[in-house]
């Protein structure tokens, strides 16, 4: 197994435009590529942010494909961060007017390897000029967990609120990942508390790398992202960090510092999962 790899993270402010968004996503990808980077990660609702996904949802088909092209031309896999999918996993409809936010593993020959569908819905109260957020409203949540093999890693699925979950990181650590993805809309407000600390816990507790692609900037008038999309190794430390403004974050993951933390600290050896209150 190749020893290290080398990883993006396209960070955006993804509008109601869809082909703006997908240009600046193609521009993003290019010059990961341009970088040597063999895995790019798309922020969350990348295609579009905001406005009507159940719309949206009726092209899924046809930005499956354009995820498919990118990474052919490209010879780089692709995760494409979440587009809205109107029907579940099953091939079952999902009732209107929801969607469901799913996350593609593409690889480098431009083939679907897996999907995942978002099972923590952002419903809470920020201290911001939104105030409110209920993607329960929008959003029907998932009900599995996926890890996929792309650019030789074992790459763990998320998104955005999964980051708050440790339940979700461990079970994807005990699926063998290597590598836990956390394509992301974190508000301003929250990613300025948590968005570090969170990845770098997550990366410590499951002895994985954690690579957090996050929009950034100001969508709408009351509607800002806090970017700073950053990969973690399982020490805890930020290997490469991005600012709060539309860039592209290009660093390594090195699978042999992963192997000696693990050895060091065989945290998921030590697991007691098993036992229970009174």
């Amino acid at each position: 197994m190749t020893q290290t790899v080398k990883l993006a993270a396209i960070q955006m402010t993804s509008g109601s435009d869809v082909q703006a968004n997908l240009d600046a996503a193609r521009r993003g990808l290019q010059q990961a590529a341009n970088k040597g980077a063999t895995l790019a990660v798309l922020p969350e609702n990348f295609a579009q942010y905001g406005g009507d996904y159940r719309s949206l949802s009726a092209q899924y088909s046809w930005l499956r494909e354009w995820l498919g092209e990118q990474a052919k031309t490209l010879g780089m896999a692709i995760i494409g961060g979440s587009i809205p999918a109107g029907e579940r996993l099953d091939g079952s409809p999902v009732p209107a007017p929801l969607v469901r936010a799913r996350s593609l593993a593409i690889d480098e020959n431009g083939r679907v390897q897996g999907t995942y569908d978002k099972l923590h819905l952002f419903d809470a109260q920020v201290n911001d000029a939104q105030g409110r957020y209920c993607e329960s409203d929008v959003f029907e949540p998932g009900d599995q967990t996926q890890v996929v093999t792309l650019a030789g890693l074992k790459v763990g699925l998320a998104i955005c609120y999964d980051l708050r979950f440790p339940a979700l990181a461990q079970q994807l650590a005990r699926d063998g990942a290597d590598l836990l993805v956390y394509p992301s809309a974190f508000t301003a407000v929250t990613g300025a508390a948590h968005w570090e600390l969170l990845l770098r816990a997550t990366a410590v507790q499951t002895g994985c790398y954690t690579l957090g692609a996050n929009q950034c900037g100001q969508h709408a008038p009351r509607r800002a992202s806090f970017g700073r999309s950053l990969l973690a190794n399982p020490w805890g430390d930020v290997i490469a960090a991005l600012d709060d403004h539309p860039d592209v974050l290009v660093a390594e993951l090195d699978l042999a510092t992963m192997k000696e933390l693990r050895q060091r600290i065989p945290v998921q050896r030590h697991q007691r999962l098993q036992i229970k209150g009174p």
